[in-house]
């Protein structure tokens, strides 16, 4: 049995990926589940996805049957990075010690630092096998069976080898690789340089309102570009892969999420001139790359490294950029992410 934790859009779009596959699945939903667990009872579309579930799809209620962890082979994680501690904490005991792990949550812990491997290896026991789900993933493009590509990332070769074989499919290309810090570093700092690369395209919007044409595409992919460098230089810094950061788990996580993801969406909502709070009141959603943001600028003090884009985002984040000065000071933030005389 694969059980998997948290009935959010990536929980509900792996299980259904993994039903369609003839595995059996059942959905644990934690307290922040439960407008999808009434939408499952009800045979409503997903708040989050906009579909009906499988019909087959078994969802319960995480509290009140985490006994059944015990019988799951292969455990998916798919709660945000804030919630990860807590859930973990929930079902530490419960799960079978041979379990095999894959972590589709993605990001740092703000206060620890930690990374989801590091802070589930604490609680799945001494045989437990952890892996890392990394690459461009929009949950609703999963749920809807569309091609999507996986990595696979675990310093157990059997591990990460029995992950890609239980998710490949016709629509599904999984790969693998050992590098764990450049998958889990180039998937948590995606969320921030999405959120840098929004602000260059809300900029852009909010010019070409006044009348001018400003469609910024240079700045954005210079943006972009700037935020891999800075991947990479963190991933380096603790031990990772530049090669993992320019694949799947960040240029291409970076692309997707700049395009049709939370983070990319936030920030060209702040760039645009819109207040933080309205923000995230119109995405009504979690937006990781916020507390990304703090965790990679206490990782950089931490490495030694200088992050641009991270730096960039934090100052948006703490002047919460709206009216008329706006523009200006995303200008200047442009120009001090982009600013250095060797690369």
């Amino acid at each position: 049995m694969i059980a998997v934790l948290g009935a959010g859009t990536m929980g509900c779009a792996m299980a259904m990926h993994l039903l369609r596959l003839g595995e059996r699945v059942t959905v644990l939903a934690t307290d922040h589940d439960e407008a999808a667990v009434r939408a499952w009872r009800d045979q409503r579309p997903h708040p989050g996805l906009g579909i009906v579930l499988e019909p087959g799809m078994v969802v319960r209620d995480l509290a009140a049957s985490r006994g059944l962890l015990g019988a799951a082979d292969l455990i998916t994680v798919a709660v945000s990075s804030d919630g990860l501690a807590p859930v973990l904490a929930s079902v530490s005991g419960h799960t079978s010690p041979d379990a095999t792990w894959v972590l589709a949550t993605k990001g740092w812990q703000e206060d620890s630092l930690s990374t989801p491997s590091e802070l589930t290896a604490a609680h799945a026991g001494p045989g437990g096998r952890l892996v890392t789900l990394a690459g461009p993933a929009l949950a609703s493009e999963v749920a809807a069976g569309l091609p999507t590509a996986f990595l696979f990332a675990s310093r157990d070769a059997d591990a990460r080898r029995l992950a890609a074989r239980t998710f490949a499919s016709p629509s599904v290309l999984t790969v693998t690789t050992s590098d764990v810090v450049g998958a889990e570093t180039a998937s948590a700092y995606k969320n921030v340089a999405a959120i840098a690369v929004g602000i260059a395209e809300g900029l852009s919007k909010r010019l070409a309102s006044s009348g001018a044409t400003a469609l910024f595409a240079n700045a954005r992919a210079a943006m972009f570009a700037q935020g891999l460098i800075d991947t990479v230089r963190l991933a380096e810094a603790r031990g990772g892969r530049a090669a993992t950061v320019l694949g799947l788990a960040g240029a291409g996580d970076l692309y997707v999420t700049c395009v049709g993801g939370r983070n990319g969406r936030f920030g060209r909502l702040l760039g645009s001139g819109t207040a933080m709070d309205e923000a995230l009141r119109t995405i009504n959603s979690t937006v990781e790359g916020i507390s990304n943001t703090r965790a990679a600028l206490g990782l950089a003090e931490q490495c030694s490294v200088d992050l641009r884009t991270a730096r960039t985002v934090d100052f948006a984040l703490q002047h919460n950029l709206a009216g008329d000065e706006a523009v200006q000071a995303i200008r200047d933030l442009f120009t001090s992410a982009m600013s250095s005389p060797e690369q």
